[in-house]
């Protein structure tokens, strides 16, 4: 039965870099997300093979339907999640509103609660698996006007190692990373005209220790050690990938 990997938001940014090097890395992956145009982009960059998975998180009938049918395709066993899916609204403490909040929450720790929820079982009846979350440096080091989002990521942390502790007696493993600014969509430079990114981005780089922002691929490179056997010995370790901003 050949191994796989459901990644969420994998429709662009390090969710998309993930899924490559997971394929690139001989896994079947599964690609979760809400833009099928996109993820059908990403699925050709993986030559080991991958099923779209196209569902609003939030949708929880929907998402069900979409893990169920991915648990009951036998020529796969789903060995690794990876739960990056999330959004980001700044807001300050007046500025922020229940529905902000919720909807940081709906997304951010609920569907990853969710997923798996549902695939625990799974994971025990086929003797083992891996959880990787992605959380932020933002949940280890908050800054001003990002509560919502921090608060939520924070309890990320917190909930992995939980899942280490109550998956370790099943084999199941459970890490995080927690990315610093990394050139993705999420960024609203991202969406900038390309002379005020490049002065945007010069401006960040000089906050990091090591002199630049990240790229999907660095992050995803320390996704795929964690949730692979080449971290076989570790679970409830949550891995900053940040360019040192944290130390700064």
């Amino acid at each position: 039965m050949k191994k796989a990997a459901l990644i969420t938001g994998a429709s662009s940014g390090i969710g998309a870099a993930t899924a490559i090097e997971f394929a690139k890395n001989g896994y079947f992956v599964y690609l979760m997300g809400r833009d099928k145009d996109r993820l059908a982009e990403v699925a050709l960059q993986c030559r080991s093979g991958a099923t779209l998975l196209s569902c609003e998180l939030t949708d929880t009938k929907a998402l069900d339907k979409r893990l169920n049918d991915m648990m009951n395709i036998n020529i796969h066993r789903v060995e690794v999640v990876v739960n990056n899916a999330g959004i980001y609204k700044p807001g300050s403490v007046e500025g922020d509103t229940d529905e902000i909040w919720s909807q940081h929450f709906q997304t951010n720790l609920l569907a990853p609660v969710h997923i798996v929820r549902t695939l625990f079982p799974y994971f025990k009846k086929h003797g083992g698996g891996s959880i990787v979350n992605v959380s932020s440096t933002l949940g280890v080091s908050p800054v001003a006007n990002t509560g919502a989002y921090s608060a939520l990521k924070a309890a990320m942390i917190n909930w992995t190692q939980t899942l280490a502790l109550e998956g370790g007696p099943h084999k199941i493993r459970a890490n995080c990373v927690c990315p610093g600014i990394v050139d993705t969509p999420i960024h609203s430079f991202h969406g900038l005209p390309e002379t005020e990114k490049t002065k945007t981005l010069s401006q960040m780089a000089s906050l990091q220790p090591l002199g630049r922002i990240g790229t999907p691929q660095d992050v995803a490179n320390s996704i795929y050690f964690l949730g692979s056997d080449l971290s076989a010995w570790t679970t409830g370790a949550s891995l900053s990938i940040d360019g040192g901003i944290n130390l700064a």
